[in-house]
């Protein structure tokens, strides 16, 4: 008997399955494809671990990422080292957080270093401040020891060893007029702490000795116990486990911006309760050294100020925690470019920074050595901008960094009174208070 053909409900039915099985297939093919792509991706990681982990291993006197680190050691010692990262990439615009510029200067060689310095700023078609996690190297059984070369570190074990201990790269690779100035101390040391007590909080800390006031009380802040703290001669100390500080991210210069961004966060988090930012505060340098006061009419300069509603302050007369609230609490920030605006780490987002430059400062930042004259050197040009964070106007980059806006005025050495109070109304103005 001839077979019977399909009827046309089978034939639809039929055609339905084999639809249904060509979408599973499709999706199936879909998933085993994401699979495949999770799997390269976790090979590729591995790779870099261990191409990581080799590179440490390989490397008799490994110089890492720090000229100044020394790491002796058998390999199969030197595989169980970690890298760790602490923070966050920053990527930040500058030029959008600038306000009112005037340069008012009489001398035709600062005013051709500005004019330079803002043409240098406008070069960069990318406006971003970038910088990159901090690396910590975390090193089980371990002698530390410095010198004048730097931090060595042999890998071997001790018997009566300290649990954990940690050491900020200030304490081996900064020099003294660093450390002890305070606005480095708060923008490139205090962060490095701060990194290293995000991977281990309960760590006891190498400084360099003597460890200074401000420098506890500051310390305290981000909470670091006093006990924490051991003032180091360099000496060597056995531990089980040393965190190293290795790289504070820096791309090219300025300010390390990821450990900034950190140590700005674990302070908004201790704070106590504040009112919303509304004072006016001129930071005052007439208890500097008459080299470095910049201004020879820093009195009428105050009297200008107050004039305009502003608290006058100085460390002579206020105390460092009255400094933190002031700097806090504030809407408005001014002072002659300098250490002492180092505190708008203590200030919130929307702060104006008003910055003076005399022409002795600008002449200052141009002709020293190292890093702040570097900005003029032709032959080695800025690839970013961070670069010119070294520059007269570091303390602006900060400020984009904060999601503050800064503000400029460059006058003499004895400031011109009517400009500057012209341009204090118009940023004022701007400020809408």
């Amino acid at each position: 008997m001839k077979d019977q053909p399909a009827a046309p409900d089978d034939l639809a039915a039929l055609l339905d399955d084999v639809r249904q099985m060509r979408e599973d297939v499709e999706t199936l093919a879909e998933r085993v494809a994401s699979a495949r792509d999770c799997v390269d991706e976790l090979l590729d990681l591995e790779r870099q671990r261990a191409g990581e982990l080799a590179a440490l291993a390989g490397i008799p006197r490994a110089r890492l990422l720090s000229s100044a680190i020394a790491l002796s050691g058998r390999p199969t010692e030197r595989m169980r080292i970690v890298r760790l990262r602490a923070g966050d990439p920053v990527e930040t615009p500058f030029r959008s957080t600038a306000g009112v510029i005037r340069c008012a200067t009489d001398a035709p060689d600062v005013r051709a270093l500005w004019e330079r310095l803002l043409a240098n700023e406008a070069a960069h078609e990318d406006d971003m401040l970038r910088g990159l996690p901090s690396t910590i190297l975390d090193i089980p059984d371990a002698a530390v020891s410095k010198d004048d070369r730097g931090l060595h570190i042999a890998l071997e074990r001790h018997g009566t060893a300290a649990p954990l201990i940690a050491v900020p790269r200030f304490t081996f690779d900064y020099p003294p007029r660093k450390v002890y100035n305070f606005g480095h101390w708060l923008l490139d040391c205090l962060p490095q702490v701060v990194a290293l007590s995000t991977v281990a909080p309960d760590a006891r800390y190498l400084l360099p000795d003597p460890c200074k006031e401000y420098q506890e009380e500051t310390l305290a802040l981000v909470g670091i116990e006093r006990s924490q703290l051991i003032p180091w001669d360099g000496s060597t100390v056995h531990c089980r486990r040393l965190l190293a500080f290795e790289s504070d991210g820096r791309t090219g210069g300025g300010r390390p911006l990821s450990a900034l961004m950190q140590a700005r966060k674990v302070l908004a988090s201790r704070a106590p309760a504040a009112p919303a930012p509304h004072r006016r505060v001129y930071f005052s340098r007439r208890d500097a050294r008459p080299d470095r006061r910049w201004t020879t009419n820093e009195t009428l300069v105050e009297r200008l100020f107050e004039a305009r509603g502003f608290e006058v302050l100085s460390m002579q007369t206020h105390g460092f925690e009255q400094l933190v609230r002031a700097f806090a609490e504030a809407r408005v920030v001014a002072g002659v470019n300098g250490a002492g605006l180092a505190r708008i780490l203590f200030s919130r987002p929307g702060t104006h920074v008003i910055l003076l430059f005399s022409d002795s400062l600008m002449r200052w930042h141009a002709t020293e050595g190292g890093a702040r004259s570097e900005w003029l050197d032709e032959r080695r040009p800025a690839d970013q901008l961070s670069a010119l964070g070294d520059s007269p106007r570091v303390y602006a980059h900060v400020a984009a960094a904060f999601n503050q806006v800064s503000h400029a005025f460059v006058g003499g050495d004895e400031m011109p009174i009517d400009r500057l109070g012209a341009f204090l109304d118009e940023v004022l103005e701007g400020v809408g208070e």
